[in-house]
């Protein structure tokens, strides 16, 4: 199963020198258009937010924002939100833009989306983990009722 009931920290909780990375692989790569809507398609049964990380191996920017993403991952606590984490490379195994990529016409990386029902709620690059974490937060309010609404 691709979903995973964690305790997202509070905006502040993170921190830089943590190098203690996700107990878990949890953050799924996915590769084709298919896996990727069969995976938004399930994530509409639980009401899961699906978080995507759309990177190049060749970015250094991307690398650096991935131990973050990955550490927004792990965790099981109070907060019952269902969170997806995905990453996707935009570059396939020819050198060639991704399917989902271009789909999607990603053009920027790191660029991160994120879904709940199938649809699209916000898009944006960065290598702030913690604009990351606020967004998650804003769209899992509903779902906990101990997360304070983001200013």
């Amino acid at each position: 199963m691709y979903l995973s009931v964690l305790r997202i920290p509070r905006v502040g909780e993170l921190s830089e020198d943590d190098d203690e990375l996700c107990p878990v692989e949890c953050v799924r790569e996915f590769t084709t258009d298919e896996e990727f809507l069969g995976i938004l398609e399930k994530a509409k049964e639980t009401n899961a937010l699906v978080v995507v990380d759309f990177y190049r191996t060749s970015c250094g920017s991307c690398r650096y924002i991935e131990q973050g993403f990955v550490k927004l991952c792990k965790g099981s606590g109070n907060q019952q939100a269902q969170v997806i984490f995905l990453k996707h490379n935009v570059i396939d195994e020819y050198d060639e833009q991704s399917e989902v990529a271009e789909r999607l016409r990603i053009r920027t990386v790191p660029l991160f989306h994120f879904y709940k029902n199938g649809v699209l709620l916000e898009a944006f690059p960065t290598r702030d983990k913690e604009r990351i974490l606020e967004a998650i937060l804003k769209y899992t309010a509903s779902a906990s009722q101990e997360v304070e609404p983001v200013s």
